[in-house]
């Protein structure tokens, strides 16, 4: 192809398409699902413990408000002492049962007093506290006058025993007071402890509803952004339609009709894949979730003024957590399988961009002989052909023993090498072949050669077709022409050189040799 061809020119005028970072998005979107996935989670967790504490909490306080009521057994006991005496006239025994019950009495107020100091706080533990001080002082009195009863009792003076006794009863309506003014402090430090624990609830909750919020948009985020790349990703598909009719037209000027074929072979191995992929993502967008997610959302605004109540009590609004999670795990998978073919659609792009760069530096003018890397151009022939070895499932081995720079006619090495190449996966590729290995060599061949051989475990070739293999026309393929090799024999010796073939027979692989001169014949000369 010339260089001052129109296409040419414009080729050269037109800016690189840049990568597209769509699959950043992806990532950032997949990130952000994570962490909203662990936040809920971690809000849950709090949630429950929350929950636990507060159970506990209040089980807790409801055994001591129980035991609480121990004291009055112990006032009703020493009460019952005093009025027992006038009965059973044994002061010594009644004295001795009230001291036992006073003394339990002291035992749990301890108890309590400590554990009064451990449950809640300075201010709430100071009051209550206050309150345990007047109980023990009121306890103090009524038994120091039952004392008094006992003691006067066998004096004979039952006037005075009587007038103890009412003080005993008085002191006994004195304590249910202190008791009732305790019941009622405690009844108050549990509801404030319980009105907290509420007040952690609805935090919690809000702070659930706005990672509900934030699923939502993220969730209308992806579909979003998924329709756009899906449209991007169409435009690719038909800029690489038109860079495949491009490719075509350059060859057929440029007269690299084996290496375009070759090209565009694997241009539409790349667009199957890209349309696979497009397939694939376009799908995933179609079947999102987030059609279920409206009508979680309507659901969360129609109850906002009573949010925390709704995802508490009511028996949808419970069901809410639990489904955004299972909203959150099915997001992931869907981004992960978007993120794989949107990975695998960046890699082919890459490939098609690499093989149209590759054909059009070899879709130059003929006859122009230039300084060149052998390994390159070898390596560029077996990128050309990189996709379908992958597909065939045939392995490729490298033996560069020397990496030779050689002046020769760029695209006439590469025509023969892609049509080796090409031959060579035919032959591997037969039901029979079981170890699909290529073998490319590169070395020197004295001081003024270089040798490129390629070696296939393939199906090999018979004695009689080996006679005719470089006749024009001769091919085994049923679709083949019969002019690569050909047409290969004859540009080797136009170069110099030589191009040869070699094989045990059927079934026993084949080697090809090209031969080329360092330099051109001109320049030897």
């Amino acid at each position: 192809m010339s260089n001052s061809s129109p296409s040419s020119a414009s080729g050269k005028s037109r800016k690189p398409r840049q990568r597209h970072q769509w699959h950043l998005l992806y990532y950032a979107l997949a990130a952000f699902n994570l962490l909203t996935v662990g936040f809920t989670l971690w809000l849950n967790h709090q949630m429950q413990g929350a929950f636990a504490r507060s159970v506990e909490v209040s089980s807790a306080w409801e055994r001591r408000l129980r035991d609480y009521g121990d004291f009055i057994n112990t006032v009703q006991a020493v009460q019952a002492r005093c009025n027992n005496v006038f009965i059973s006239r044994d002061p010594d025994r009644q004295r001795d049962e009230v001291r036992l019950a006073y003394n339990g009495f002291v035992t749990r107020l301890r108890a309590k007093r400590g554990e009064a100091l451990m449950a809640v706080e300075n201010v709430e533990s100071r009051k209550l506290l206050d309150e345990f001080d007047k109980l023990r002082g009121a306890v103090d009195s009524m038994v120091e006058t039952a004392e008094e009863l006992f003691s006067r009792f066998p004096t004979d003076k039952p006037d005075e025993a009587a007038r103890r006794l009412v003080s005993v009863n008085r002191d006994y309506a004195g304590i249910m007071t202190v008791l009732t003014d305790l019941r009622l402090r405690v009844s108050g430090i549990q509801a404030r402890i319980f009105d907290r624990q509420m007040e952690e609830f609805a935090r919690l909750q809000s702070m659930e509803f706005i990672v509900a919020v934030l699923v939502l948009l993220m969730l209308g985020s992806s579909v979003f952004y998924g329709g756009r790349i899906t449209q991007r990703m169409n435009a690719d598909a038909e800029a690489l339609d038109r860079a495949q009719h491009e490719l075509v037209d350059t060859a057929r000027r440029a007269g690299m009709a084996e290496i375009a074929t070759g090209a565009l072979h694997n241009v539409g191995n790349v667009l199957n894949s890209v349309n696979v992929s497009a397939s694939l993502v376009a799908e995933s967008v179609r079947k999102s979730k987030v059609a279920n997610v409206e009508r979680v959302a309507k659901m969360l605004s129609d109850n906002e003024a009573r949010l925390g109540e709704f995802l508490t009590t009511d028996p949808k609004g419970m069901q809410v957590p639990a489904f955004l999670r299972t909203l959150s795990t099915h997001l992931q998978d869907e981004q992960a399988r978007s993120l794989k073919e949107l990975d695998s659609l960046a890699q082919s792009l890459e490939h098609v961009k690499t093989i149209i760069a590759m054909q059009q530096n070899y879709a130059k003018v003929t006859g122009i002989h230039e300084a060149m890397s052998v390994v390159d151009v070898v390596e560029d022939a077996l990128r050309l052909n990189a996709i379908s070895f992958t597909r065939h499932e045939i392995r490729v081995r490298r033996e560069f023993l020397d990496r030779p720079t050689a002046t020769l006619e760029r695209h006439k090495i590469m025509q023969i090498l892609v049509n080796l190449l090409t031959n060579a996966k035919h032959a591997l590729d037969k039901p029979e072949v079981k170890d699909k290995t290529l073998t490319v060599r590169v070395a020197l061949n004295g001081h003024e050669f270089i040798r490129i051989s390629v070696v296939d475990t393939g199906s090999g070739i018979t004695p009689e077709s080996m006679a005719r293999l470089f006749q024009h026309g001769f091919t085994t393929k049923p679709q083949g022409h019969g002019f690569g090799l050909h047409h290969g024999s004859l540009a080797a010796k136009e170069m110099g050189g030589s191009l040869t073939a070699h094989s045990d027979g059927e079934g026993k692989g084949a080697t090809f040799t090209l031969e080329i001169p360092i330099l051109p014949p001109e320049e030897r000369e």
